[in-house]
């Protein structure tokens, strides 16, 4: 069962007229008005994942608290994990967080619904990305209002191709967004997004607020538990064997072979 919380929550700081709604379903982005909508979907942990830890959101994470951990400054680990985290997508492959998701694509296209992308991948992950994307029939060019490639100047070289706004290090979606937006023609009737962080939408909410945009929040939880169930032992191996990317049960058996061997 959906709950749907008014975004006059204090922790959230949501203006009245937006609405967050908590869901494991990828469909109920449809259950709404789709007239004049933009549909915003978050990449990593929403549509799409690795098929190991290595390379996840959580990886990432876990990357920037152990060197932060080590004293070094949030900017300091961001320059450090930045090129491994490049290094790592141009060697693995994602899939779908849920197998229907092709055909939600498809449920777009009939409706000629403007849908776009917007994810914290950084601009130089662009075109990988896009192939990654590819066989898992994902094509936000086919949906996106703005064609082409676009620099947004304003952002440190965020960039949109392909349909998909990516995001330069150090900067939040909510004012990506919002650049994006003022290059289209004439603003959407509403925005609804997808993101599996509720920061994310609080930081769009905001941000659509000057610009009178009513918004829709959708908070996606498909992979929640796989997110706590993240094993930074299996991760941290799986990059000592980056030349021959190991699954999570090749690298969870080599682990405990190891453990033996020390024993």
């Amino acid at each position: 069962m959906f709950r749907f919380c008014l975004c006059a929550l204090l922790a959230l700081t949501l203006r009245l007229s937006a609405l967050v709604i908590e869901t494991n379903n990828i469909h109920e982005i449809l259950a709404h008005p789709d007239e004049g909508t933009l549909y915003v979907f978050d990449l990593d942990n929403t549509l799409i994942e690795p098929h190991q830890h290595l390379g996840s959101d959580q990886w990432v994470e876990h990357q920037l608290n152990s060197l932060t951990k080590q004293g070094s400054s949030i900017e300091a680990a961001v320059q450090v994990v930045i090129p491994r985290y490049i290094d790592i997508q141009n060697k693995i492959e994602m899939k779908l967080v849920d197998p229907s998701i092709p055909l939600l694509f498809s449920k777009l296209k009939e409706k000629k619904a403007f849908a776009i992308g917007l994810t914290k991948r950084w601009p130089e992950l662009s075109e990988r990305t896009l192939k990654q994307l590819e066989p898992l029939l994902i094509d936000f060019g086919a949906t996106a209002p703005l064609k082409g490639t676009h620099l947004l100047t304003d952002l440190k070289g965020t960039c949109c191709k392909g349909g998909i706004i990516f995001i330069a290090s150090g900067l939040d979606k909510g004012p990506s967004l919002v650049s994006y937006l003022k290059k289209l023609e004439k603003f959407p009737k509403r925005v609804i997004m997808i993101d599996d962080k509720m920061s994310h939408l609080a930081n769009i909410a905001k941000a659509l607020e000057a610009l009178d945009i009513p918004f829709i929040g959708i908070r996606y939880g498909a992979l929640d538990e796989k997110v706590k169930a993240f094993n930074s032992e299996v991760a941290d191996l799986q990059l000592e064997h980056l030349h021959k990317v190991l699954s999570d049960e090749q690298a969870l058996h080599l682990l405990q072979l190891n453990k033996k061997s020390a024993n």
